[in-house]
């Protein structure tokens, strides 16, 4: 538990605020007082149990499969990210270094996911075995706290300021930031001190380095994970001079003239009106400058991350949430960028880039963005992301991974980059990925419910048990059943409450066009607006029952005419799920695609839920058109076809098509089984669309 949680459980009838507790606990174990710039305070990990359904599964699965098949590709020599580099650096090895130059920070990333599954588990053998890696890394670490092995066995000299054209090569913020935040999880997980010891080492290095102020050295990697990491060092310790030099690098952004937009430092941050770039550096940055914000509460921090969020999620962001559209090619402002945030509207498909890390990456701003406002906006990009263009990172299996996720396949070779692949993998040239799903998915428990003054937040449906503390200290529980996202009916019972009212504010998603909330059997009225949360305040009695009713219908969405590959294109979707139309290869895609795959605006799907396929999913059943069922259809509706749809698409992405009044096909259809995006390419090579070309004409 939380040092806060600790010590509001020993005093459980102090009725103080958050930040009177905070501040006492401080007093008495050094950590800093409550984030004073956001609305909401995200729980425990520990304090959410999954029990049933979709996370629940998820979460197991990657406790049985997804951390093993980690810790074996990490100790793989096949592989780019290696844990030999820390008994190398340690004197416990012989022998030169292996791998990428970000190879620790990936290392840091699975015992981080190690640690928030402890602390869900309580398994000791994941507690042995973080503390004998947490040994090599302390004996691998210099005495002034330098700790980045590449270059320490490369013998490279550290905080070298970048040469010209930088492109953020020798990440050592990169490892650095990863070291501390992992150091920090660990600490919150088990109470141990061991890594807590080697990140302050590493942060006092960072800190006597960087002050008053290093901008030359402050952006020797473009990949700002370090921002978090300090602001979680000082969230735990209570050092101050632990966020100070976070802001120094956040205020180093675009100060030298060598800056680019791959790096975002072509401008300075807070004067940035876009989003650009690296889409992990840029994700990263976002994340590390919400967190400050969080701290500070400077306002052009904020007035940057809005500007930037608006740009990002209303004009370069996939349906499924990916965040990375373009492999490589310019920004505007006429830099050389890779794996990066492209132009407005600038969406391809079969080249959408959509590395996992980024995708991720942008669930971890949203989340951050909504603690800070309570804005379910935020809530609702964050879900798309979790069901969508993270999980596709991932095998059903939870043992191998994609690094692109593209959002079609048409089976020909000469992909746009080494890594993109047809099929998923154990070991990679780049692994950075498979320990960003195992932290996410071992850690979601936190991103499931968040606390303010008034009550509990509830972001995500699935069956889970919540335990926790309110701001005034007093405890209440729930417990959640529910099948979402396959069915949209959810049980949120109340097992124990203070004597006084408080609110139980739940998320009614965006992607919804009405929904139903009763308490006890009886309906709450005007309470579910969608795209907002529905505040829900009485004195609660223990075995209160509220009922939320989302309906899951099927939906075709239509992108901005602005994004060119989606024109006379539509992607289905059902709930928070995006589907695609996918068909091996050895079970005649290539001969099915070439007779031609159309959707008719006005198809209807019928969900299954089968339980045996491809880990257990709702498929959609319905008719597609092969090239001659598309042209009679069109011939049929040529009066309806020459209709135009209409509406303003100000700010709007992707918006629920409307179908002209079509007769339904006659001829030329084909039965066609839909399946979740996320679960493409667990078949063999198979061919893949999200977005169907419609049955309009020639």
């Amino acid at each position: 538990m939380s040092r806060v949680q600790a010590f509001g459980r020993k005093h459980p009838l102090r009725l103080v605020t958050l930040a009177a507790a905070w501040v006492a606990a401080a007093a008495l174990h050094g950590a800093a007082p409550p984030s004073p710039a956001v609305k909401l305070r995200g729980v425990d990990v520990r304090d959410v149990k999954w029990t049933e359904g979709f996370w629940a599964e998820k979460h197991d699965l990657c406790r049985r499969a997804t951390l093993p098949s980690v810790e074996a590709a990490l100790l793989d020599s096949r592989n780019s990210e290696q844990l030999i580099n820390f008994k190398i650096a340690a004197g416990l090895e012989s022998g030169n270094y292996r791998g990428t130059n970000w190879s620790d920070g990936d290392c840091y990333k699975w015992i981080e996911a190690m640690a928030l599954m402890y602390a869900c588990t309580g398994d000791p053998a994941l507690d042995r075995k973080m503390d004998e890696w947490i040994a090599v890394i302390a004996k691998a670490q210099r005495p002034d706290g330098y700790l980045s092995t590449n270059m320490q066995l490369k013998k490279l000299t550290p905080f070298t300021p970048p040469p010209k054209g930088y492109g953020g090569t020798l990440h050592e913020l990169y490892n650095f930031g990863h070291l501390l935040t992992a150091a920090c999880v660990h600490h919150r997980c088990t109470g141990k001190d061991n890594f807590l010891r080697v990140a302050r080492k590493a942060a006092d290095l960072l800190h006597t380095t960087l002050q008053p102020g290093a901008p030359a050295l402050a952006v020797t990697s473009g990949n700002m994970p370090v921002i978090m990491g300090l602001i979680d060092l000082y969230r735990v310790t209570g050092d101050r001079r632990y966020l100070d030099t976070a802001k120094v690098v956040v205020d180093a952004r675009g100060t030298l003239p060598n800056g680019t937009d791959l790096t975002q430092d072509h401008v300075p941050f807070r004067e940035e009106t876009e989003a650009v770039g690296h889409a992990v550096f840029a994700t990263y940055l976002y994340c590390g400058a919400a967190d400050l914000y969080a701290e500070t509460g400077e306002k052009a921090l904020w007035d940057a991350l809005e500007r930037i969020w608006q740009s990002a999620a209303l004009r370069r962001t996939y349906i499924t949430g990916g965040a990375c559209a373009i492999p490589q090619g310019k920004s505007a402002r006429g830099d050389s960028v890779h794996e990066a945030f492209g132009a407005d509207y600038q969406l391809p498909n079969r080249t959408a880039y959509n590395e996992t890390c980024a995708n991720i990456g942008n669930a971890m701003w949203n989340w951050r963005m909504l603690q800070i406002t309570g804005d379910a906006k935020y809530a609702d990009m964050m879900e798309r992301v979790l069901y969508n263009s993270a999980l596709s990172g991932e095998s059903v299996d939870g043992r191998n991974f994609f690094y692109a996720n593209p959002l079609a396949w048409n089976g020909e070779s000469g992909w746009p980059t080494k890594h993109f692949t047809e099929q998923r993998w154990f070991v990679h040239t780049c692994y950075c990925c498979p320990p960003q799903v195992a932290r996410t998915l071992a850690g979601l428990g936190r991103w499931a419910y968040s606390v303010s003054d008034d009550g509990v937040w509830v972001h995500l449906y699935s069956g889970n048990t919540l335990q926790t503390r309110l701001p005034d200290g007093a405890s209440v529980a729930l417990a959640q059943e529910t099948q979402y996202p396959w069915e949209g009916r959810v049980k949120i019972t109340v097992t124990q409450t203070p004597d006084r009212p408080w609110t139980l504010n739940l998320r009614i998603p965006g992607w919804i066009r009405s929904a139903a909330v009763k308490v006890n059997g009886q309906h709450v009225a005007d309470a579910a607006k969608p795209g907002t949360y529905a505040p829900v305040q009485r004195t609660w009695a223990a075995g209160d029952v509220v009922e939320l009713d989302l309906p899951m219908e099927v939906r075709c969405m239509e992108a901005n005419p602005a994004v060119e590959d989606c024109r006379n294109r539509a992607a289905v979707v059902r709930g928070p799920i995006v589907y695609c139309f996918e068909v091996p290869k050895d079970k005649g895609a290539e001969n099915l695609w070439k007779a031609g795959v159309f959707l008719p605006e006005n198809a209807r799907f019928t969900p299954r839920h089968d339980k045996d396929f491809l880990g257990g999913i709702t498929v959609l059943e319905g008719a597609l058109l092969t090239r001659a069922g598309r042209d009679r259809f069109v011939e049929q509706n040529a009066d309806a076809l020459r209709a135009k749809p209409t509406g303003d698409w100000a700010n709007v992405l992707y918006r629920a098509l409307v179908p002209r009044r079509l007769k339904p096909p006659a001829e030329g259809t084909f039965a066609a089984t839909l399946i979740p995006y996320f679960a493409w390419a667990n078949r063999g090579p198979s061919l893949m669309e999200v977005w169907l070309p419609l049955a309009v004409g020639p």
